[in-house]
């Protein structure tokens, strides 16, 4: 997808901080993100990117461009992160089975190598912090999905938490994301238009490896109601 002036804009406010460093990873799709019906999301941007090759044009068109992203970053990703390597195999699963073009994102976009350097972030940057999660909310209200799948425990509750005013929660007893992935679809995000979004959630993808088979179950859930709603 070729990257408009106004898009590039929007996108810039996004992934640099006040310094204009390349501080945060909004999103990922491989074509244009408003032709995307599935946000698949994790709790934070991790890992953090460091190749040399990566400066503000080529890193901004390589968040619509999923043959650029994986040349200039996929192998430095997949090495460091076994949830990125799973989550790129489900999102071909995606691509082949649903003909969707998911967009990956996170609840706080802010690119970190791990958990523990977000809770140092949290505590002595926390205007940074918090930037991160607002990019999720902007891309969210922007984008419009129908569906979101929260990938992983601390995902499930990061977005219960920021959107507890917003979110139908039909089991908010329901902590366990196993039980979650079961039921299918367990919330809806009423967005700021108007417009209503579908909540799903399972396992981390750091479990999913190559081919997801310990993943069946959820995917055939996912495509059976993928396929009752229609595109």
């Amino acid at each position: 997808m070729a990257v408009s002036t106004g898009f590039y804009k929007k996108i810039k406010a996004w992934v640099t901080d006040d310094d204009a460093r390349l501080a945060f990873r909004p999103f990922q799709v491989d074509g244009n993100p408003y032709k995307s019906s599935i946000f698949v999301v994790g709790a934070f941007a991790a890992p953090k990117i460091e190749s040399d090759t990566t400066d503000e044009r080529v890193y901004i068109d390589a968040l619509v461009n999923g043959l650029l992203f994986d040349e200039m970053y996929g192998y430095e990703m997949k090495q460091k992160s076994r949830e990125y390597f799973g989550m790129t195999y489900f999102m071909e699963w995606l691509q082949q089975e649903l003909d969707e073009h998911a967009i990956a994102t996170y609840i706080n976009t802010l690119q970190i190598q791990g958990a523990q350097e977000l809770k140092r972030v949290h505590k002595e940057a926390p205007d940074l912090y918090k930037r991160g999660q607002v990019i999720f909310q902007e891309v969210v209200e922007e984008f419009q999905p129908r569906f979101i799948i929260l990938q992983g425990t601390e995902a499930v509750q990061q977005f219960r938490a920021n959107f507890a005013e917003q979110l139908t929660d039909y089991y908010s007893k329901v902590s366990k994301v196993q039980e979650l992935e079961e039921l299918g679809i367990f919330a809806e995000l009423n967005c700021k238009n108007g417009n209503t979004v579908k909540i799903l959630a399972c396992r981390s993808m750091s479990y999913y490896g190559k081919e997801g088979k310990a993943f069946q179950a959820f995917k055939d859930k996912l495509q059976a109601i993928f396929n009752a709603t229609g595109k």
